[in-house]
């Protein structure tokens, strides 16, 4: 169901936006999306699907063909920019995982989780969120091999495809 038509089932059922509802971002993560670009068979998912009040989300991580995976992070930074890490997603093994599919899932973040406060991205979930849809904010899964990063993606709202 696209979002317009889920827009309009709320109204017709007397909820004025889509602001109440929970909302899902998605990142595709690659290689080629690493500043600078890493060759590389790994890839990965990311979603999470974040209450109405944008105080708590609850996601899933999902690394194929990961060879010893070490963290993963959200970054403050748009396409193209590296930038500083704002939340730790999972991590840190310096010896790193093997990873092959789901790797972190029923995991929930909160305002206090947010690591470093001082970035362009604010210092709550819903800030960064906010920066997340204004295109500012990467997920990015590190490796024993790349530990800058191995695959990355931006974090979108789903109605950003």
């Amino acid at each position: 169901m696209t979002r317009g038509v889920v827009a309009i089932l709320l109204g017709l059922l007397g909820f004025g936006s889509l602001a109440g509802a929970e909302e899902l971002f998605k990142a595709r993560l690659t290689g080629d999306q690493e500043v600078p670009a890493v060759e590389t068979g790994t890839t990965g998912r990311f979603e999470i699907l974040v209450n109405k009040d944008a105080t708590a989300g609850e996601y899933t991580l999902r690394v194929d063909s990961g060879v010893r995976i070490t963290q993963s992070h959200f970054h403050c930074a748009p396409a193209g920019v590296n930038g500083p890490i704002i939340v730790f997603l999972a991590g840190f093994r310096p010896e790193g995982w093997d990873v092959d599919g789901k790797w972190v899932s029923n995991a929930t973040i909160t305002d206090d989780n947010v690591i470093l406060k001082t970035t362009p991205c604010g210092a709550t979930l819903a800030a960064i969120l906010e920066q997340a849809r204004l295109g500012n904010v990467y997920v990015n899964v590190h490796s024993v091999a790349h530990p800058g990063g191995v695959v990355r993606g931006q974090l979108e709202p789903t109605g950003a495809n």
